[in-house]
């Protein structure tokens, strides 16, 4: 593993890839340096970023972009990044809350900061955000099974680094026994962003996805509990046996 990747550079990172510019070129390099310490996992999601960003760049821009434009957003990424490190090694203050209703003690709670009564009801407990909590930093592995490039199944794994929630990246990483082109192990990867289903239990699709060098597979399923998530996809035209995902201990 590469010295690369400490946790202050993924936090760094986190406000990083979503600046014009800066953010392509640093996903870029990322996706490089994960490349040649074969983290996978990072350089599918950085490499996903990178093809993402490029292609919001080319509409900012347009072929327009100066060089003072271009040293304001470094100079905005600089300050934004210095103030998240602050932050992030601030000791941590308990908020102050004040509650005038009894709770009970054998129920668990959600505590919802919005400007009207009501407002973000339906978005919290329609199943959009339950995600951001149960799942940030989750690892889930399965089997992937397919007649001809995976007859008797593959490990596959599912990386969700920013908790499963609308627009949230996430990454399906495993290898084919044999692939369409006679390659043996040949590695296989979808970078998507996850929309979710409201209902019983929550379903979910991917609103987009980036394969290696193609569009991708995409992926849809269901989340049964925190620890189990059910999953396929279509390879080939053929929908594949639903992959049944669980969840890595300590993760």
């Amino acid at each position: 593993m590469s010295e690369w990747f400490t946790q202050l550079e993924e936090v760094a990172y986190s406000v990083v890839e979503y600046i014009p510019l800066v953010g392509t070129v640093y996903s870029l390099k990322r996706a490089t340096i994960a490349y040649n310490a074969r983290d996978w996992t990072r350089h599918w999601q950085s490499l996903g970023n990178f093809l993402e960003s490029s292609v919001r760049d080319i509409i900012l821009f347009k072929d327009i972009a100066e060089p003072t434009t271009v040293a304001l957003i470094h100079t905005m990424a600089e300050s934004l990044t210095d103030k998240l490190i602050e932050i992030y090694h601030h000791e941590p203050k308990r908020p102050e809350v004040k509650i005038t209703q009894k709770l009970d003690k054998q129920l668990g709670h959600v505590l919802i900061a919005e400007s009207s009564k009501g407002r973000s009801k339906r978005e919290v407990f329609g199943g959009k955000a339950k995600g951001v909590h149960h799942f940030h930093g989750a690892v889930f592995t399965g089997t992937i099974t397919h007649p001809e490039y995976a007859p008797k199944g593959e490990k596959i794994r599912l990386d969700i680094p920013h908790g499963f929630h609308d627009g949230a990246g996430v990454t399906f990483t495993w290898k084919w026994t044999i692939n369409r082109a006679g390659k043996k192990n040949a590695p296989a990867a979808t970078y998507g962003r996850i929309k979710l289903i409201s209902g019983t239990p929550t379903r979910f699709e991917l609103s987009s996805h980036k394969g290696a060098g193609w569009e991708g597979y995409n992926f849809s399923g269901e989340i049964n509990s925190k620890d189990k998530i059910k999953a396929t996809t279509t390879v080939g035209g053929r929908n594949i046996p639903p992959i049944d995902f669980t969840r890595l201990a300590g993760t």
